[in-house]
């Protein structure tokens, strides 16, 4: 059995008008969603940039922050408990925010502090408060960089989902879609007109056919015509 690619339908006025707002509103979701896939790459080549950047600075800043924590566990004797017993809720928090680019909602994440410095005066003791003073400023650098890394990484994956699928779309329209409703329109214009020739030889034929009648009506009265004409004169007795 032959399987055509197209779709069922009646071959008429109204389907195809159908299959041809159809075929247009395909061919137009086709280019928006593929000047949406252009628009995604930009920002997803953007995001690839500033990971690529942010994580050949990441081993120089959490090597800074170690070594300043050595530093000051070298100055102070150690501060682990100090800082359990001060520490009863976090100073440096995470703010989220949502930004849609082309459709697609992405999470930025930044981080705020607020609130008193409970180690202020840490490390004043044994002279360490310099070290401690570095200490804080190092390990701020590596969470505000361990963040952006996080916002960056999730973005990079929900771009990449939906450049994915995105273009799944746009290669089904382009390549199963638009042909098949582009060979339903062929289909239905060859069947139209296939029908207007079948119509004008069927006209054809009955005008034909009308005409030879009323040509045989009329030699069939011409005849009767004559006869009656030819009949005899009456006699008269």
């Amino acid at each position: 059995m032959e399987i055509v690619d197209r779709l069922a339908v009646c071959p008429s006025s109204s389907s195809y008008t159908s299959v041809k707002c159809r075929l247009v509103c395909a061919r137009r979701g086709r280019d928006l969603l593929a000047k949406r896939v252009d628009g995604l790459l930009i920002r997803l080549r953007a995001i690839i940039w500033r990971l690529l950047e942010n994580k050949s600075r990441l081993g120089e800043v959490m090597k800074c922050a170690s070594i300043s924590l050595a530093e000051v566990n070298y100055a102070t004797g150690g501060m682990n408990e100090l800082v359990l017993q001060a520490v009863d809720r976090a100073k440096t928090k995470i703010l989220s925010r949502q930004e849609i680019i082309g459709g697609c909602r992405l999470w930025m994440y930044e981080t705020f502090r607020s609130g008193a410095d409970p180690f202020e005066f840490a490390g004043l003791a044994r002279g360490g408060q310099q070290q401690v003073a570095k200490l804080k400023i190092n390990y701020g650098k590596a969470i505000d960089l361990l963040v952006e890394l996080a916002s960056l990484q999730r973005n990079f994956l929900i771009l990449d989902q939906a450049i994915g699928t995105t273009r799944r779309r746009v290669n089904g329209l382009r390549h199963v879609i638009i042909p098949q409703l582009e060979r339903t329109l062929v289909y239905i214009i060859t069947e139209r007109d296939e029908y207007e020739r079948e119509e004008f030889y069927r006209l054809k034929k009955i005008r034909e056919k009308k005409k030879r009648n009323d040509r045989e009506t009329s030699h069939d009265f011409t005849r009767c015509a004559n006869i009656l004409e030819d009949t005899d004169n009456d006699l008269l007795f």
